[in-house]
C-alpha cells in the first residue's frame, strides 16, 4: 500500500483496487476504480476544507462539484465536456454513492 500526503492533513492511499482519501481521520473519499462508484463521507463534520478536498477529487476524476448553499450541501452531476453545464443536483448525504460516469 502507497500512502502519499496529498494536501494538509490529508493522504491518499490505494487499497484493494479503491483510491481513499483521509483528512485528519476521517476517510472523505473512496473510489472505486473497478465498479466506477465513489463513496463520499464527511464524518459529520461540514468544515469548508473537508468540502474543498471532496470538491477538488470529484471535479477532476468524477464531472461531480460539490457546494454549499444556505448552510446545506449539495452534489452536481456536470457535463464532462463543460463544467458549467449542470445535468443534475442532489443533496449531499454521508456514505452516498456517486456513478463515475
Amino acid at each position: 500500500m502507497t500512502t502519499y500526503k496529498s494536501a494538509y492533513k490529508t493522504t491518499t492511499f490505494v487499497e484493494d483496487k479503491k483510491i481513499n482519501v483521509v483528512h485528519h481521520a476521517t476517510k472523505i473519499i473512496e473510489h472505486d476504480v473497478e465498479n466506477n462508484t465513489i463513496k463520499l463521507n464527511n464524518g459529520g463534520w461540514y468544515s469548508k476544507t473537508t468540502k474543498d478536498r471532496m470538491h477538488s477529487y470529484l471535479i477532476e476524476n468524477a464531472h461531480h462539484k460539490l457546494y454549499q448553499k444556505k448552510g446545506k450541501w449539495f452534489v452536481e452531476q456536470v457535463d464532462k465536456n463543460d463544467h458549467v453545464k449542470v445535468i443534475k443536483t442532489i443533496p449531499y448525504e454521508n456514505n452516498m454513492i456517486l456513478r463515475v460516469l
